[in-house]
């Protein structure tokens, strides 16, 4: 849970934002938003490292090896791909919710910090990529003229990988050729629920471990 005494919360460890009281005690708007999202992110990162966990005991049973699977292999008949892949998604979306109001809160108080979106963007890039161009819409189905070929049709293919011992998406890079037109899709890089979890976690509540969430505030 974010650091509290009676007199500021720390929302954000490691660019120091702070608020006055104890907000999270009994929170209201803004503060109970981001409860909301703590505890939904916290699950569904439970259920990435669980799915992880039970794919390198097939995959990777020595702790020093790193088998990596681009596309299908027998061992995910342990993981429900559709459910995970929603996972991503909703994760995407929620974590960019969570960091854009950590960064709006921070705005209002003090003008000098970056605005919500580019704080967004120093902190979970690649999460924000995913969600513009997959998981809030996908590209194939909005037609934006910043989206190109290779971003369209990436956006509505399967998107995980088992890379570094933790599913992907974004692990691999599509190329496109209408005509004279060439693009790829390295916009959308790849990224592991489990790892930005964990990098969330130091950053917004490093004194409480997974699984405690539903117990905050």
């Amino acid at each position: 849970m974010p650091e509290s005494d009676a007199e500021f919360t720390v929302l954000d460890h490691i660019d120091d934002i702070r608020v006055s009281g104890r907000v999270f005690e009994q929170p209201a708007n803004e503060y109970w938003a981001l409860l909301c999202l703590w505890h939904g992110l916290d699950f569904l990162f439970q259920q990435a490292a669980r799915y992880d966990q039970l794919v390198n005991q097939e995959l990777n049973p020595d702790p020093k090896s790193n088998t990596d699977v681009f596309g299908y292999d027998p061992t995910f008949a342990k993981v429900s791909i559709p459910l995970l892949t929603c996972g991503f998604h909703w994760y995407a979306v929620s974590a960019c919710q969570y960091v854009r109001t950590v960064g709006a809160i921070a705005y209002r108080s003090d003008p000098s910090r970056p605005r919500p979106l580019e704080y967004v963007k120093s902190v979970i890039p690649d999460v924000l990529a995913f969600r513009d161009k997959v998981a809030a819409h996908f590209a194939w189905a909005t037609q934006h003229g910043k989206d190109n070929d290779a971003e369209r049709a990436f956006s509505v293919m399967p998107p995980l990988s088992f890379v570094r011992r933790s599913f992907r998406v974004g692990a691999l890079t599509l190329y496109v050729r209408r005509g004279d037109n060439a693009s790829k899709s390295d916009t959308i890089s790849p990224w592991s629920i489990s790892e930005i979890h964990r990098q969330l976690r130091e950053r917004y509540w490093p004194h409480r471990e997974s699984g405690g969430a539903a117990n905050a505030g």
